[in-house]
C-alpha cells in the first residue's frame, strides 16, 4: 500500500527561510545603511568644495576692491588715463566684474561748475538719477555721490554721472561704513548700466581726505571725500567662479546661492539645478527607503557686512547605481535562504522516504544495511577529515598572531600572508623560495641561528623565535615567530607552518627600559648599578692585565649655594654642564658615572699607550673650573676630588669608599684640591664615624655639660657677663674637645637640637644666679648660635618659649653670631636680626674681622657687640699690623656706638695695650678658663675682678 506523498512545506525548512530572510534582511539594511553614509560624506565633500570656490572668489572680489582702494590713498589725484590703465588688466582677469567706480561728493553748491567742468570733456554731462530704471537729472540735495571716473565706459555709460547715494541700498552701505570704518556691500540691486534683468551688487570703501582723522564716525563723515566701488554681476560673479574651478558639471547637485535672507525670492542670486520633491515621511526609515538620497548642505558667512548663504541640495540619482551593494546583498541572501530551505526541504523529505522503504520493503533489509554500512564508512571518513581539519586549525589559533607563513620540506617559504611583508616593508622575493636562513644571512654564524636550524632539522616545534631584519626602507624591525612540523596522512613530513608577529616596539621598550635601570635621568651618566658592573670590568681587566686603574670621586664644591641662589633647574643644569664635561676630559675607554647629587665617579685605567698620571686628575679639576652660564650669570665652580688607586694586587672592594675618604681630606685641605687616598685616611674616617655615633647618643644620656668663661668690664674690673661653652665628658673617650665634634655636629645638623639644649641650659644658669644676686647687677648670658640654626624657620619662636620657660629677662641673653650666617641671604638675615631685636636680647658678632667682614654688616644689620678674635689679640703686643686692626676695630665700633670685646686676652702686656686702646670688655686665660658653674658662682659671690686676678697671675 502506497502512502500518498505530502508536499507541503516543513517546519525545519520553513524555519531555516524565515531565519535566511531575517539575516539578508539585516545585512541588506546595514549594507545599505554604509552606502547612505558614503554617499552622504561625498555629498558633503562635493558641496564644501562649491561652497569654498565661491567664498575664495568673493574674497579676490573683495581684494581687487582694496587695491584699486588704494590707488586713491597712494597717488592721489588719480586722472582717468591713470583708472583706465589700472584697471583694465583687472577687468580681463576678472569678466565678472561690469565696472569699477570712482564716486566723488559734489555739493549742492559746487553742482553748476561741477557739471560745466565735466561738459567740456564730456558734452551734455549732467549729474543723473534712477528710478525705478528711468534715468533723470537728479532733484536738489545737500550733496551728491556721483560716479567720477567709470571704466569700462562704453558698457556702462548710463551709468556716468550717476548720483549712486540716490540709492537707499548705497546710502544704507555708505552709513554703516561712517559707522563701522569698514567696508561695505550692498545688497542685490537693479543696474543702472544693466539691459537684461541679472541683478547685481556694488561693494563700496571709502577715500578719505590726506591725513585728516577717521578715528570716529563724526571725523570719517568730515574727511569723507568720496569712495571707489566694484559693479559686480552678481550672477556672472558665482557662474564663473563654479566655471573655472570645472563645478558646474556635477548633474547630481542643486545649488543655490542668495544674499540676504533666503527666503526672499529677490535674493536669489545663482541657481543650478532642479530641486527634488522632499520625502514623505520624516523618520530615518521613511528616508531610507525613498528611492532617491535627500540631503542638503546649508554654509553661510558674510562678505563686507552682507550676508552670503550657498544651499546645496543632492537631486536624485538612479536607485541601482548608488544600492547596488545591498541590493546584490538581499538577493544574493534571498537566493541562499530559498537554496538552504530547499536543501533542508529535500533532506526532511528523503529521511521520511526512507523511512516509508525501511517500512514497506522489509525483504530489502540486508540490501538497505550494507548501504548503511557504506555510508556509516564514509561518514568516518569524513568525520575523521573534518577531525584533521579542526586540529590544524586549532593549532593555528594557538599560535595566532599577525600573519601565516608555511615551508616546504625544504624549509624554504610557499606562503606568508601579507602582513608580513606590508608591515615589514620587506619585497617578497626576499622570502619566498628562500630559507629563513637565506634570508637572515647571520643565522649561520650565531649560536641561536644554529641551534633553530637544528630544531628544524629534528622536526621538532618551535616557539618565540626572535630575530631582527632590515626592510626595504632601511629600518631595523624585530619580529617574532612560532611554528610546528607538517605530516600529511601517511605520516611523510611535508614542511612547516606557523605565524608571526612584528615586536620592535617591545623591543625597544626593553631597550629603554634597560637604559633607564641603568643611567642616570638627568645627565644620562651610568648610574650606580651600571657603575659596579663597569667597576667590576676594570677590575678584572687590571687583575688580567698587571696596569693599574684610579677611582675618582669628585664632589662639587659649593653646589649647594647654586641650589639656594637660583633654584633647582639651574642645579639640573649646572650637573649637566659638569657631566659633558668630565665625558670629554677622559678617554673614551673610561667611564664617567653619577653617584649621588653633586658627586660623580670615574674609572680610569691605564694601558701600553697611555700611562696615568696626576696630570689627568689636573686635567678634570680644570675641565669642571671653566665657567658656567647660569640664569644669565657667569658661575665658576670647582670640585674637590679623591682618588683611590688599584694595581691588580691590592684590596679592590673598597675603592669607592676609599676614593670618598680622600675627597672629604682634599675638602678639608681647603676645596679645589685632589688627594690620594692613603691607610691613614681610613682611620680618620673612622674615627669620624666613632665620634658622630657617640654624638648622637650624647644628648639622651646627659653627657654634655656647660662650661661658663667670665667676661669683665675693663673699665670697673668686675665681671659682667659669662659666655656659655660646650662640653663633652664620654665615659670612653674622656673629654673630647670641642674641635673633634663642634664642625661634625654642623655638618651634620645634630647642631640644631645641641644648640637648643644649650639655650635652654644656659638661660636655665643665668635664671637661677638671677635669683641669688642679691641685689648685685644682672650678669649677661652669652650664647653661640650656629649658622645651622640660624636658617631653622622657627628661631625666633624657640628663642622666644625659652625665655618665657626659663623666666629670664630677654636683656640678660646675649647672642653671639658668626659672619658666615649672613652670606647666602642678606636680606632674610636682616628681617630675622630684627625680629630676634625686637625680643630685646642683645646681638654680637662672634669673631670679628676672620670671615666674611663687611661695613655694612655694621650699617644695616641691629648689632649690639663686637668680639675681637683670638688671633688679633694674640700678637698685638708684638705685631704692629694686628696692634692696628684692633685698634682700628674698637674706633669703629665706638662711632657705631657698639660694645667692643676682646677674646683670647691672655697676659697682662694684652690687658694694658686693650685698657689704653678703649676696649670695653674682655675674656681669657688672663682672667679665668672656662669653669663649671659652681665655680663661676664661686667668683661671682667673692666679687672676683681683674685686681684680684693680676695678683692670682702673679703669684
Amino acid at each position: 500500500m502506497t502512502r500518498r506523498r505530502k508536499s507541503t512545506l516543513t517546519v525545519a525548512a520553513a524555519c531555516t527561510l524565515a531565519v535566511g530572510l531575517l539575516i539578508s534582511c539585516v545585512l541588506f539594511a546595514a549594507v545599505g545603511a554604509l552606502e547612505y553614509g558614503k554617499m552622504q560624506l561625498d555629498f558633503e565633500q562635493r558641496a564644501n568644495l562649491r561652497t569654498s570656490a565661491i567664498q575664495r572668489g568673493l574674497n579676490e572680489a573683495v581684494q581687487v576692491l582694496k587695491v584699486t582702494n588704494q590707488l586713491f590713498v597712494a597717488a592721489a589725484p588719480v586722472s582717468r588715463q591713470q583708472f583706465h590703465d589700472f584697471t583694465a588688466p583687472l577687468l580681463q582677469q576678472y569678466p565678472f566684474i561690469q565696472a569699477f567706480n570712482y564716486h566723488r561728493i559734489v555739493t549742492l553748491a559746487e553742482r553748476p561748475a561741477y557739471e560745466a567742468d565735466m561738459r567740456r570733456e564730456f558734452p551734455g554731462f549732467a549729474i543723473t538719477e534712477h528710478d525705478n530704471g528711468v534715468l533723470r537729472p537728479a532733484g536738489e540735495r545737500p550733496s551728491y555721490d556721483v560716479v567720477h571716473l567709470l571704466e569700462p565706459m562704453d558698457a556702462n555709460r548710463r551709468a556716468f554721472g550717476l548720483d549712486s547715494g540716490y540709492t537707499p541700498q548705497m546710502q544704507r552701505a555708505i552709513d554703516e561704513i561712517l559707522t563701522t570704518g569698514e567696508p561695505r556691500s550692498t545688497g542685490l540691486l537693479k543696474l543702472a548700466q544693466s539691459k537684461g534683468n541679472e541683478p547685481g551688487l556694488v561693494m563700496v570703501t571709502p577715500v578719505y581726505r590726506a591725513g585728516a582723522p577717521v578715528g570716529s564716525a563724526v571725523e570719517r563723515k568730515a574727511a569723507w571725500q568720496g569712495d571707489t566701488a566694484t559693479v559686480i554681476r552678481a550672477t556672472s560673479l558665482v557662474s564663473k567662479i563654479l566655471q573655472s574651478a570645472g563645478l558646474l558639471a556635477d548633474s547630481g547637485l542643486a545649488l543655490r546661492v542668495y544674499i540676504g535672507a533666503p527666503a526672499q525670492a529677490g535674493n536669489l542670486v545663482f541657481s543650478h539645478g532642479e530641486l527634488p520633491d522632499a520625502p514623505g515621511a520624516a523618520n530615518p526609515l521613511a528616508r531610507w527607503l525613498a528611492f532617491h538620497q535627500h540631503a542638503l548642505y546649508r554654509q553661510t558667512y558674510t562678505v563686507l557686512g552682507q550676508p552670503w548663504e550657498m544651499r546645496v541640495t543632492a537631486l536624485p540619482q538612479p536607485f541601482i547605481d548608488t544600492h547596488l551593494g545591498s541590493l546584490c546583498t538581499l538577493l544574493g541572501g534571498v537566493l541562499f535562504s530559498v537554496l538552504m530551505a530547499a536543501l533542508v526541504q529535500s533532506l526532511v523529505l528523503r529521511s521520511r522516504r526512507v523511512q516509508m522503504l525501511v517500512d514497506a520493503r522489509t525483504t530489502e533489509l540486508r540490501l538497505s544495511n550494507e548501504r548503511l554500512a557504506a555510508d556509516v564508512a564514509m561518514r568516518k571518513h569524513t568525520e575523521r577529515a573534518l577531525l584533521d581539519s579542526e586540529q590544524r586549525f586549532r593549532r593555528l589559533l594557538a599560535l595566532s598572531s599577525d600573519w601565516y607563513w608555511e615551508q616546504d620540506a625544504f624549509f624554504r617559504f610557499t606562503s606568508i600572508t601579507d602582513g608580513f611583508f606590508e608591515k615589514g616593508h620587506i619585497s617578497p622575493g626576499r622570502f619566498i623560495g628562500r630559507t629563513r636562513w637565506d634570508s637572515t644571512p647571520e643565522m649561520l654564524s650565531t649560536r641561536w641561528g644554529r641551534d633553530h636550524i637544528a630544531r628544524l632539522e629534528a622536526r621538532l616545534p618551535f616557539s618565540n623565535l626572535e630575530y631582527a631584519i632590515t626592510g626595504d626602507d632601511g629600518v631595523l624591525r624585530w619580529y617574532n615567530t612560532s611554528g610546528e612540523p607538517v605530516y600529511d596522512a601517511r605520516g611523510e613530513f611535508k614542511g612547516y607552518r606557523g605565524t608571526g608577529s612584528e615586536i620592535t616596539e617591545r623591543k625597544l621598550s626593553e631597550q629603554r627600559i634597560q637604559h633607564i635601570a641603568h643611567h642616570d635621568v638627568l645627565t644620562g651618566l651610568p648610574n650606580r648599578a651600571l657603575l659596579q658592573d663597569r667597576l667590576g670590568q676594570a677590575i678584572a681587566y687590571a687583575n688580567r692585565s698587571g696596569h693599574p686603574m684610579w677611582v675618582l670621586l669628585i664632589d662639587l664644591d659649593r653646589f649647594k649655594f647654586v641650589n639656594d641662589s637660583l633654584g633647582h633647574k639651574a642645579g639640573d643644569q649646572l650637573l649637566k654642564t659638569v657631566a659633558e664635561r668630565l665625558q670629554t676630559a677622559v678617554r673614551s675607554s673610561d667611564t664617567v658615572a653619577r653617584l649621588s647629587g653633586d658627586e660623580f665617579v670615574a674609572i680610569l685605567g691605564e694601558s701600553n699607550d697611555a700611562a696615568l698620571s696626576p696630570d689627568i686628575v689636573q686635567r678634570v679639576m680644570q675641565a669642571v673650573a671653566q665657567p658656567v652660564l647660569l640664569e644669565g650669570k657667569e658661575f665658576f665652580v670647582t670640585c674637590s676630588i679623591g682618588v683611590a688607586s688599584y694595581d691588580g694586587n691590592g684590596n679592590a672592594q673598597h675603592l669607592i669608599e676609599h676614593a670618598d675618604i680622600a675627597m672629604y681630606a682634599a675638602k678639608k685641605m681647603g676645596r679645589n684640591m685632589f688627594q690620594f687616598y692613603e691607610p691613614a685616611m681610613n682611620e680618620e674616617a673612622q674615627e669620624r664615624l666613632r665620634i658622630e655615633n657617640a654624638m648622637r647618643k650624647a644628648l639622651e644620656r646627659g653627657e654634655f655639660a656647660l662650661h661658663y668663661q667670665p667676661q669683665v668690664d675693663l673699665e670697673s674690673g668686675r665681671i659682667i657677663g659669662a659666655e656659655a661653652l660646650l662640653r663633652w665628658q664620654h665615659p670612653e673617650l674622656g673629654l673630647v674637645s670641642p674641635a673633634r665634634f663642634i664642625g661634625l655636629a654642623e655638618e651634620t645638623g645634630l647642631i640644631v637640637p645641641i644648640g637648643a639644649w644649650v639655650l635652654r641650659t644656659a638661660c636655665a644658669q643665668a635664671r637661677e644666679w638671677l635669683e641669688h644676686s642679691h641685689g648685685h647687677a644682672p650678669m649677661r648670658m652669652a650664647v653661640n648660635l650656629s649658622a645651622r640654626q640660624f636658617s631653622q624657620p622657627d628661631l625666633v619662636q624657640t628663642i622666644a618659649a625659652v625665655l618665657a620657660e626659663t623666666g629670664l629677662p630677654p636683656a640678660c641673653l646675649e647672642l653671639e653670631l658668626t659672619e658666615s650666617v649672613f652670606m647666602n641671604d642678606v636680606a632674610q638675615a636682616v628681617s630675622l636680626l630684627r625680629q630676634l631685636k625686637a625680643l630685646g636680647v642683645t646681638l654680637s658678632i662672634d669673631d670679628f674681622g676672620t670671615g666674611y667682614s663687611s661695613l655694612a654688616y655694621l650699617r644695616d644689620f641691629p648689632i649690639d657687640v663686637l668680639k675681637i678674635d683670638r688671633s688679633f689679640v694674640n700678637d698685638i703686643v708684638t705685631d704692629p699690623d694686628d696692634a692696628a686692626i684692633v685698634v682700628s676695630v674698637i674706633a669703629l665700633a665706638h662711632n657705631l656706638k657698639l660694645r667692643v670685646v676682646a677674646e683670647g686676652v691672655e697676659n697682662r702686656e694684652q690687658l694694658d695695650f686693650l685698657q689704653q686702646h678703649g676696649c670695653d670688655a674682655i675674656q681669657g686665660y688672663y682672667f679665668s678658663r672656662p669653669v663649671a658653674p659652681e665655680q663661676f658662682e664661686h667668683m661671682a659671690r667673692q666679687g672676683r675682678h681683674l685686681d684680684s686676678a693680676s695678683s692670682t697671675m702673679a703669684a
